[in-house]
């Protein structure tokens, strides 16, 4: 969990401009993903500076992105096409320290919270998924910020007549930043679609199960796991029957993928 006094408020959100919020949050290309580097607090602040901006939308990459992105080309380039892209584990963060690299890390469930609880008042936030229920717990959570849903359908599919009705309904919408709730890839791939349809500003952020964490549907590890990157293992225990494939059989192949960008790392080849 990141401190929820990380140091980011509203002042400073204000007085980040668009050039020093980039050049704080600069990137480390490596795994084949442009990964958001700077301060917790200037991650923050580029959010809210996107929000005011052309519409854009953030993808939090994690091993299973890294893992999916060299099997799905589709994948890969819903990935590809976000403005920003934020390193979303911290077992990701350790596997890169032995090529020196130093991730920024911000989990998608402590972004949004961070949000929530900082971000100018004045900011209006459309979330994408949740149910009606998921959604009253939030409102309750936080009476003062202006929250909107889109429910969705349980299925649906890219492209179909249910898909395009949502996106429709997203792309005029009146807000700021749009939480997206679907599951990757699903989510990135309407984050995506959503830019042919948006005139107005604003930003997206991919945030998976982020609603479900900070309602108490899900819970989140103990503190003490997650500073020990063992996250992964509270939420496998938590849900074998939904997760035992992703973190037994497909993440473990994160290492071999990590293994061979160390090999192109020290025989300085282009990063992947």
């Amino acid at each position: 969990m990141v401190d929820k006094n990380a140091g980011f408020s509203p002042r400073q959100a204000s007085a980040v401009g668009p050039e020093q919020a980039a050049a704080e949050a600069d990137c480390t290309r490596t795994l084949g993903f442009r990964f958001c580097n700077g301060s917790i607090a200037s991650i923050l602040a580029r959010i809210v500076t996107m929000a005011k901006t052309p519409y854009a939308y953030v993808v939090t990459p994690n091993v299973d992105f890294v893992v999916r992105a060299q099997r799905d080309a589709a994948a890969r380039d819903l990935y590809d096409r976000a403005a920003v892209q934020i390193c979303d584990s911290r077992v990701l963060r350790l596997a890169m320290v032995p090529m020196g690299f130093k991730l920024s890390c911000l989990p998608g469930s402590d972004m949004v919270r961070l949000l929530l609880d900082q971000a100018p008042a004045d900011l209006r936030f459309l979330v994408v998924g949740p149910t009606e229920e998921r959604m009253g717990q939030l409102r309750a959570l936080y009476p003062q910020r202006q929250l909107a849903l889109l429910p969705t359908p349980q299925t649906f599919s890219r492209g179909d007549g249910e898909w395009q009705t949502c996106l429709a309904a997203a792309g005029q919408a009146d807000w700021d930043i749009a939480l997206i709730c679907l599951g990757s890839p699903k989510q990135e791939a309407f984050a995506a679609d959503l830019a042919a349809v948006r005139a107005a500003p604003g930003v997206a952020l991919c945030v998976g199960a982020s609603i479900d964490f900070l309602t108490g549907a899900q819970a989140r590890a103990p503190l003490w796991m997650q500073r020990l990157a063992l996250e992964w293992l509270f939420r496998l225990a938590s849900n074998p029957r939904r997760l035992w494939r992703r973190y037994l059989i497909d993440n473990p192949k994160f290492f071999a993928i990590v293994a061979r960008e160390y090999v192109r790392h020290r025989s300085g080849s282009a990063p992947g």
